[in-house]
């Protein structure tokens, strides 16, 4: 449980004071597979439960397994094989062949290590990864899933429609933190609204602009993407965001871009990815369909709500779909 150990400050990080900056490795465990998902204890779900599931109202938070089929990313697009079994019986199977994160998705703690180091959660390797299924294995999330209060911010609708800027979301543009802080005041909200587990979640507008733009630029995009990595918007990496994901002890966060940081990051030496997941074992999710959800909280003029993920049960596995609800 993560009240039963001492959390540092992040001035205080690392806790491995021979690891790479930033690091909570050991602060859980010698053996933890969980990092800030510790935070989930049965007390904390429990409140977050009896708070929050007020009407029942449930929200899917899945994009399409086929959403991104045109134009097309690098990694496998959803292949779905139906296998008619007749005239044996009248009824059919299928398979399915896709890369887990090709659509929405949980990154894990074998998705990326601190670069420099090439050392993942824990201080775990690819060696390690390759003749086991268990160091940071995506299972570990499974067993109890990802379950906790979560809060919207809603920047795309804050940028666009209170500021009246023109944002393309095909591109590296960087929302600043301090950005974040204002759509929290606009919504009625705070750095203080969040406690130890939420999930931080930020709606950039991606999803909204991938289904709704023009064939032209879906076509210039898609001979792009043949040879080039896609650009796309989020977070802009800050010790200063950094700082309050940490103290603020959140268990994961997600958005509905292709990464929750802006990509390309090319200001610092180091990525959120380094920090989040192979620092802190934080879950990224990205790819979240927040239309229908952000639609909700405007009209009910709540940003606050209860998530439930259940990653696949897949051992050994880098990411996961999240398989996931927004409860009001």
């Amino acid at each position: 449980m993560a009240n039963q150990f001492q959390i540092p400050s992040f001035s205080e990080l690392p806790v491995d004071k021979k690891g790479p900056h930033g690091n909570a490795w050991g602060l859980w465990g010698p053996d933890d597979q969980l990092g800030t998902l510790n935070y989930l204890t049965s007390d904390v779900v429990a409140n977050a439960v009896k708070e929050q599931v007020q009407t029942g109202q449930r929200i899917s938070l899945n994009w399409s397994l086929s959403g991104p089929i045109y134009p097309r990313f690098a990694r496998k697009i959803f292949d779905l094989k139906l296998l008619n079994k007749a005239p044996h019986k009248h009824a059919h199977d299928d398979e399915w062949h896709f890369n887990s994160q090709c659509s929405s998705q949980w990154d894990g703690g074998r998705h990326y290590a601190y670069q420099e180091e090439a050392l993942y959660f824990m201080g775990r390797t690819a060696e390690e990864f390759a003749v086991s299924p268990e160091p940071n294995g995506i299972q570990h999330m499974s067993k109890q899933g990802i379950a906790a209060r979560a809060i919207l911010i809603d920047w795309y609708s804050w940028a666009t429609e209170v500021k009246g800027l023109e944002v393309d979301a095909m591109t590296g543009y960087q929302i600043p933190f301090e950005e974040l802080l204002k759509v929290l005041a606009h919504q009625g909200l705070s750095e203080d609204s969040f406690r130890e587990g939420d999930i931080l979640v930020v709606r950039s507008g991606y999803i909204l602009q991938y289904e709704t733009m023009l064939q032209e630029k879906k076509d210039l995009l898609n001979e792009k993407y043949k040879t080039e990595l896609p650009e796309n918007i989020g977070v802009k990496p800050s010790k200063r965001f950094l700082e309050f994901l940490w103290n603020r002890r959140l268990s994961a966060v997600a958005g509905d871009s292709r990464s929750f940081e802006a990509w390309p990051c090319t200001e610092l030496e180091w990525h959120f990815h380094e920090w989040l997941l192979a620092g802190w074992g934080m879950p990224i999710g990205e790819l979240f369909d927040l239309e229908e959800l952000s639609r909700v909280c405007r009209s009910q003029k709540r940003y606050i709500f209860f998530m439930s993920s259940s990653p696949m049960n897949a051992p050994g596995a880098v990411a996961s779909p999240p398989n996931a609800l927004a409860y009001f």
